[in-house]
């Protein structure tokens, strides 16, 4: 019942917001056509600036003919009015963030010929975007750290296979997939057969210096800064065998670690699946999502929030063990005394609000919604993007 509700719910999200799209008057409906749903621009990840006063949110459209999606950044203010796209429209952007004094707002883009992912700012006073890293193999993702001076980047080791083929002629005959790890393929990868990894690393504004901070035979992600620059914690899968389980532990590395990863903090012991590091306002707690049960069936156990001491003594505190319901994304609020999850609830998706000390939990928007996505501005405020039975989000 769980499964079928989260897929009408979602079907019905997705038809009746083509359906309403298309005609400005319900007299005038008529059948929708599969091009309908492509008409529909989808918004997301939308982060509020430090002074609370816009948010940049990320708009995405598809052109059929071409069978492809460009995103573009734009950004609205918060009292209301005409939003202001700030990024160019024939080219993809994402990941939107702002920088901590507030006066560029950043992203990640491939612009050019044969290039790679990398981060681009926007100067808020004026100016055309920059691009701020160049990392031969491209960035896969990145966080500003809270001084504003460097970034945590997650980038892939590079290919060296392909470098020492050479530059040379090559047959045009299709090669063969080999696959010599226990997972084969996974959605939006295809065949599992490149054995990089992807490590973070610190990136030096001012300097341009980068500086690999983990490093092994794991995968790294989710990281985040602590309050005062001098950690970083991140998820990552360090078992002897990675494919063979749904492992995943939280980990605390030294901003500005020399051995590259060797010297590292084990936060969290649960056999099963660790993610979504937040640390708390005064640093001395990591909020993250954990399982309850039995590790050996984590695809089909309930996702909950927990807090652990940074410095990883004690054991784990489970805030969420009376929510049946999937929670992700916890971020604390501002005085450190809550703590702002997604939950999943049936076909409807929510924001609410963990209380640190009872566990007590509060929907902060109501309605028969879809709520994805949220950031935590000052003064208590809040952006989502929110969805409904009749309207895109």
């Amino acid at each position: 019942k769980k499964a079928f509700s989260r897929f009408s719910a979602a079907a019905c999200i997705t038809l009746s917001a083509s359906i309403l799209w298309a005609s400005p008057a319900w007299a005038q409906t008529r059948s929708m056509e599969i091009e309908d749903q492509y008409r529909i621009k989808r918004v997301g990840s939308p982060q509020v600036s430090p002074d609370g006063e816009w948010v940049a949110y990320t708009v995405s459209t598809t052109e059929l003919e071409k069978d492809q999606t460009k995103t573009q950044i734009w950004m609205v203010s918060t009292g209301g009015g005409d939003p202001i796209p700030l990024s160019m429209s024939g080219e993809s952007a994402s990941s939107p963030k702002w920088s901590p004094d507030g006066k560029y707002l950043s992203f990640t883009a491939t612009r050019g010929e044969d290039a790679k992912s990398q981060v681009w700012v926007l100067d808020r006073r004026g100016g055309e975007a920059q691009a701020l890293t160049d990392v031969e193999q491209g960035v896969g993702g990145y966080e500003w750290s809270p001084d504003g001076s460097k970034l945590v980047l997650t980038i892939r080791d590079p290919d060296t296979a392909k470098a020492s083929e050479g530059d040379g002629p090559k047959p045009n005959v299709p090669e063969p997939w080999v696959v010599t790890r226990l997972q084969t393929k996974r959605d939006g990868q295809g065949y599992l057969t490149d054995k990089r990894k992807t490590h973070l690393y610190v990136f030096d504004i001012k300097t341009k210096g980068l500086t690999q901070i983990t490093s092994g035979r794991w995968d790294e992600g989710s990281p985040a800064w602590s309050p005062d620059g001098s950690k970083i914690a991140f998820s990552s899968n360090r078992t002897e065998d990675p494919d063979a389980n749904s492992n995943s532990d939280i980990w605390v590395v030294s901003s500005t670690n020399t051995d590259m990863g060797g010297t590292l903090i084990r936060i969290t012991d649960y056999e099963g699946g660790d993610g979504g590091p937040a640390w708390s306002p005064d640093g001395k707690w990591i909020a993250y999502t954990t399982g309850l049960n039995d590790p050996r069936f984590g695809a089909f156990e309930t996702s909950h929030l927990a807090v652990r001491a940074s410095d990883g003594s004690g054991g784990r505190r489970v805030l969420t063990e009376a929510l049946d319901r999937n929670v992700r994304s916890p971020e604390f609020t501002t005085d450190g005394r809550g703590i702002l999850v997604a939950v999943a609830d049936e076909g409807d998706g929510h924001v609410a609000r963990v209380d640190v000390d009872t566990g007590e939990v509060t929907r902060l928007i109501g309605g028969h919604i879809s709520a994805g996505g949220f950031s935590a501005g000052p003064h208590g405020l809040l952006a989502t993007v929110i969805s409904d039975p009749h309207l895109p989000g």
